[in-house]
């Protein structure tokens, strides 16, 4: 299978989190740094994050194979314990269940949402969803006074089967025989 990522490019819809250089919440969360990040204190403060275009062309992906897409959220608590997260899939066309992970106080490690090769029920992925396609984390933990969640990175994982080279036939003489 080949594989590929969207960053993020974009927020969209409520976003009630902080960012710790002020203003830039997309250059915070598309690289692997846990210098800069994105934050929040409260219970069911969300952000949703708009990704990339694909780098692989549609005539490259095969979507008569399954498209499997997973969520991947680098987060930490700077508390003791753990601070609920959900991360959903959303987006035009795009109907996914939020998937709920337990961050704790470890160095940012990932957590995922649901691998998942429908975009809605019944419907598998293809290329206009990619292009669609949003992430949403939400905070539905209480974390304790004075600590944080805390997200540096964040990325969809696209694994997928290459489209076929479709061979062409040109009639040519083949060792001295007309076909």
């Amino acid at each position: 299978m080949a594989n590929f990522i969207l960053l993020p490019d974009g927020t969209t819809g409520t976003n009630n989190w902080s960012c710790s250089t002020g203003s830039d919440f997309v250059d915070l969360v598309d690289e692997d740094d846990d210098s800069t990040y994105v934050w929040e204190t409260l219970q069911n403060g969300e952000i949703t994050y708009t990704l990339a275009n694909p780098s692989v062309a549609e005539s490259g992906i095969d979507f008569g194979e399954d498209v499997t897409v997973t969520p991947r959220v680098h987060a930490h608590y700077t508390g003791t314990g753990s601070v609920n997260m959900t991360i959903q899939l959303t987006g035009t066309g795009i109907l996914r269940v939020a998937s709920t992970v337990a961050v704790d106080n470890s160095a940012y490690p990932a957590y995922s949402g649901s691998a998942t090769t429908l975009k809605s029920p019944g419907t598998a992925w293809d290329y206009t969803g990619l292009e669609n396609v949003q992430i949403k984390i939400k905070c539905t933990g209480r974390p304790a006074r004075f600590k944080y969640l805390r997200v540096a990175y964040m990325y969809l994982d696209v694994d997928y089967t290459e489209a076929a080279v479709v061979a062409t036939t040109d009639n040519s003489v083949f060792f001295g025989t007309n076909f």
